[in-house]
């Protein structure tokens, strides 16, 4: 009994490392899964959720953090993406909801950056990589 423990326990280590492997691919939404979807089924994606694969036809919302007072985010790059067409954001500063609508296969990185009033240097960003098949 005693030899059998000796390969037990090295496999039970590998298998530990091997599911916190796939746990750790499948966190952040880098498999494209999205944060959440709204009640009219847009897919939702966040910072945390920054992989959007879609096929063509839906719309889906890029959800921003609020920016600080003075500040706005801005899309930056968007002609470099296909597949993709921007219908509009929700407040004028540029936080809360920005929707797209999928139009064709296409791909790239939609890049948003946080500027403050007066100013062209970004204080923060976030990047998107889309694919839309």
């Amino acid at each position: 009994m005693i030899p059998a423990r000796r390969h037990i326990i090295p496999l039970l280590g590998a298998a530990a490392l091997v599911g916190a492997g796939v746990l750790a691919a499948g966190c952040g939404g880098a498999d494209g899964t999205p944060a959440s979807t709204t009640k009219a089924g847009l897919a939702v994606y966040d910072a945390q959720h920054n992989v959007v694969n879609l096929t063509s036809g839906p719309k889906f919302v890029i959800v921003l953090p609020e920016p600080p007072a003075g500040a706005r985010w801005q899309l930056v790059g968007q002609e470099n993406v296909g597949g993709i067409t921007l219908q509009g954001m929700q407040r004028a500063n540029g936080g809360g909801q920005w929707t797209f609508a999928t139009t064709g296969a296409g791909s790239g990185t939609l890049e948003f950056q946080q500027v403050v009033a007066g100013s062209d240097d970004p204080t923060d960003e976030q990047d998107y990589e889309v694919n839309i098949q």
